[in-house]
């Protein structure tokens, strides 16, 4: 029997140990059962996809405070659309929705005026 490595993968790269090391406290734990190289091949392959995976699911995070956001309060993002990109982030971060933003300063979502005064005090309190 051959030790010889003659995987056409290269060896796990530093992302890929780290994310390893994390979720599986290594490769050891995460191949525990294979002894085979070209089955320790099949097990990065593995590795590989449930990392995509687990890509996926961060991505989701996002959308998933914005339900969650919704279903507390169903006027946390109705004003959105008048913010620009630079503003959301800045809202997101200080009051986590715009709901919060306007309600804080004592405008309301279903009001255009209020919306325009909101946006005109993201942009004093941003500083541009």
């Amino acid at each position: 029997m051959s030790t010889q490595h003659n995987s056409r993968e290269p060896p796990y790269t530093k992302t890929e140990t780290d994310w390893l090391k994390r979720s599986y406290d290594g490769e050891f734990k995460f191949l525990q059962i294979i002894y085979k190289e070209e089955d320790r091949e099949e097990g990065r392959n593995i590795a590989r996809s449930l990392m995509e995976a687990d890509e996926g699911d961060e991505e989701g995070e996002e959308d998933n405070q914005f339900l969650k956001d919704l279903e507390e309060d169903p006027m946390s993002h109705l004003a959105d659309h008048f913010f620009s990109e630079q503003q959301l982030a800045w809202i997101e971060k200080h009051y986590r929705h715009s709901g919060n933003f306007m309600a804080s300063h004592g405008l309301k979502a279903f009001d255009d005026e209020d919306c325009k005064e909101a946006v005109a005090t993201a942009a004093a309190l941003m500083g541009s």
